[in-house]
């Protein structure tokens, strides 16, 4: 009768173990992060709705395969490098990686954590990775708006320190020793550009005859 019941029990948490892995494994397929975990080997042993739908496969066409029959050698190679150095060391690591697909690269910031039975080995890593796409555009945009300001801030002359300047016929004296007309000395070190005319007093001097 003991017997029995201790069947009968053992049924009953083998079922509510069944039950809490399909609770578990639904509430993974329903998230929107990719979630997938690798075998030692770089072979995939489970996948989400989300990564399947992230790298532009089904769920059967991965689970089973290995990282390099997904992604180009070197991007394999990238990804797979922090995943064997989680298994290696036992400590959680993030990679950024990025995506290729017909619509363009879609860009995600990935978690790799150990999974470590009871003997304290790792026996498989989990990823679950946020997509970062819209912050990597703007991080883009941001740095090509940079390199722009900076390029024009080179273009920009600007006047400074002291001007030796002649107190009669107010030329410049440049670097190299030579006397340059003012108009020339500032067009050539800046980006102001002349417009001649004649002040009153000037006007008054030159032409007293019209009376301005």
């Amino acid at each position: 009768m003991g017997f029995e019941m201790n069947k009968r029990e053992m049924i009953q948490e083998l079922e509510k173990l069944r039950n809490s892995e399909k609770h578990y494994r639904r509430l993974l397929d329903e998230s929107g992060d990719p979630t997938f975990s690798f075998y030692a080997d770089g072979t995939y042993r489970y996948v989400n709705k989300a990564f399947a739908q992230g790298v532009g496969k089904h769920r059967d066409d991965i689970i089973g395969r290995k990282i390099w029959d997904l992604f180009e050698n070197d991007e394999a190679e990238k990804r797979f490098a922090i995943v064997k150095k989680v298994f290696a060391d036992g400590q959680t690591e993030e990679i950024e990686v990025r995506v290729p697909l017909p619509s363009g690269d879609t860009y995600y910031l990935t978690t790799a954590k150990p999974i470590v039975n009871t003997w304290g080995e790792v026996e498989a890593v989990i990823c679950t990775s946020k997509n970062i796409t819209k912050r990597k555009l703007a991080e883009d945009a941001l740095r090509e708006e940079h390199n722009k300001l900076l390029a024009a801030l080179k273009e920009i002359k600007i006047l400074s320190g002291l001007l030796p300047i002649c107190a009669a016929c107010k030329k410049i004296r440049d670097d190299k020793g030579y006397w340059n007309q003012i108009e020339s000395y500032i067009n050539e070190h800046s980006e102001a550009e002349f417009s001649h005319s004649i002040c009153p007093d000037c006007a008054q001097n030159l032409y007293p005859n019209l009376g301005l």
